[in-house]
C-alpha cells in the first residue's frame, strides 16, 4: 500500500471534492460570516484520516453561549476565544462524506517522506482552491482563515498551515487576536511598579481559578499560571514581600479537598509563591524573618492536625536555600506530612 499510494492523485482528488464542500458549506451558512476553512486530521504526522471542518462567527457565538451553559469559563468573549480554532465544536465539523471518504496509507507502514507528500498535498489542495477564488478574495479572503488543523498537532502545526496558507495581513491580525505573546507584551507596557501589581493579580486568578475578565483572556490565549510565574522572575527580589504576603494569606487554608481528592488550591498557590522566593536573587534578613514567623505558624497549626499540608517543611526547606551555613536541612514525617526538626527554624 505505502508503494502503490500516489499522493499527486490523492491532491487532485482532494481538490475535487473541497470545491464541492466549499460551495455546499457557503449554501448552508447563506448570508452568515464565514471566518475559517480547515482540513482537521490526525497530526501533526502520520495522517489517518481527513475531514472538512467550517464555521461562521454566528456559529461560534451561539457554540460558546451553549459550552456557557454548562461551564461559566465559557460565557462572553473568552468562550469564542477558547471555541474559535477547535473543529470539533464548529457547527459544521465533518460536513462533507466525500471528503471523509478518502483513504490514506496505514499510518504503520508509512515513510516520513510519504507523510510529508500528504500534508503538502492538503496544502496544494486548498492553495488551488484558494486561487479559483472559491475562499473569496480581497476584503472577504483576508477575513476567511484557511488551514490544515490538527487534532494532536497543537499550536506550531496551526502556525506552519497558517503562514502557508494565508496572506500576512491575515497572520499578523490573527497571531496579535489569539496569542500569548500579545497579551504578556499588553501587560508589559505598564509602569513597573503596576506591571507587578498586575501579574500578582493575575498569579493569583489563574491558581485560584477564578473568572476574573483578565483570567478568562489570559486562559483563552492559553497563559498559565507558570507564565505568570516567568513574568514574576522578571521582577527580582521586589516581589518577595508580594509572594510571603501570598503564602502567608492562603497557607493557613485547609489542606485538602475532599471533593477532588487533592490539596485545596489554595495550598497550591501558596507553595507556588513560596518556591518562587529562592529564585529571586539575594532576599534581605526581614523577608527571612517573616519566613520563620510562618514557620513558627504553621508547626503550632499542624499540631492540631492528623495530616498536615507540606508548607511547614516547604517553608524550612526554602529557609535552608536561602541561608544553608544558618539553617540546617528540613525533616519531614513521610505519613503525616509534619516538619520533625522545627526548633532550628525558630531561632
Amino acid at each position: 500500500m505505502r508503494d502503490a499510494f500516489d499522493a499527486g492523485a490523492f491532491r487532485r482528488e482532494l481538490t475535487h471534492r473541497l470545491a464541492g464542500a466549499i460551495r455546499d458549506v457557503r449554501r448552508r451558512v447563506g448570508t452568515e460570516h464565514l471566518y475559517v476553512f480547515a482540513l482537521y486530521t490526525s497530526g501533526p504526522s502520520r495522517f489517518a484520516w481527513v475531514r472538512a471542518s467550517a464555521n461562521t462567527e454566528e456559529a461560534l457565538t451561539r457554540s460558546a453561549a451553549a459550552m456557557a451553559a454548562l461551564d461559566r469559563r465559557y460565557a462572553g468573549e473568552a468562550g469564542r476565544r477558547l471555541l474559535r480554532w477547535s473543529p470539533p465544536h464548529f457547527e459544521h465539523h465533518d460536513f462533507d462524506g466525500a471528503v471523509a471518504a478518502l483513504e490514506l496509507p496505514d499510518p504503520a507502514e508509512r515513510t516520513e517522506r510519504l507523510d510529508r507528500a500528504i500534508y503538502d498535498a492538503m496544502v496544494g489542495a486548498l492553495r488551488t482552491l484558494d486561487r479559483s477564488g472559491l475562499f473569496g478574495r480581497g476584503a472577504e479572503r483576508c477575513f476567511l482563515t484557511v488551514n490544515v488543523i490538527g487534532e494532536k498537532g497543537g499550536e506550531a502545526l496551526f502556525k506552519k498551515g497558517l503562514k502557508r496558507l494565508n496572506s500576512l495581513p491575515a497572520i499578523d491580525r490573527l497571531l496579535h487576536e489569539t496569542s500569548k505573546p500579545a497579551l504578556v507584551r499588553c501587560i508589559n507596557r505598564a509602569p513597573r511598579r503596576e506591571r507587578m501589581r498586575i501579574w500578582l493579580a493575575l498569579y493569583e486568578d489563574l491558581y485560584m481559578e477564578w473568572k476574573t475578565p483578565i483570567a478568562e483572556e489570559a486562559r483563552a490565549r492559553g497563559l498559565s499560571p507558570w507564565d505568570a510565574e516567568a513574568e514574576l522572575l522578571r521582577f527580582g527580589p521586589k516581589v518577595v514581600p508580594a509572594l510571603i504576603d501570598l503564602v502567608a494569606h492562603y497557607g493557613f487554608a485547609p489542606a485538602f479537598d475532599k471533593g477532588r481528592e487533592l490539596e485545596t488550591r489554595e495550598v497550591w498557590l501558596a507553595g507556588s509563591a513560596l518556591f518562587l522566593v529562592p529564585r529571586l536573587g539575594a532576599i534581605a534578613e526581614r523577608d527571612v524573618k517573616r519566613l520563620q514567623e510562618l514557620v513558627a505558624g504553621f508547626v503550632e497549626r499542624d499540631k492540631r492536625l492528623k495530616v498536615a499540608s507540606t508548607l511547614a517543611e516547604n517553608t524550612a526547606r526554602v529557609l535552608h536555600r536561602l541561608r544553608p551555613r544558618r539553617f540546617p536541612e528540613s525533616a519531614m514525617d513521610p505519613l503525616t506530612y509534619k516538619l520533625l526538626n522545627p526548633e532550628p527554624f525558630l531561632r
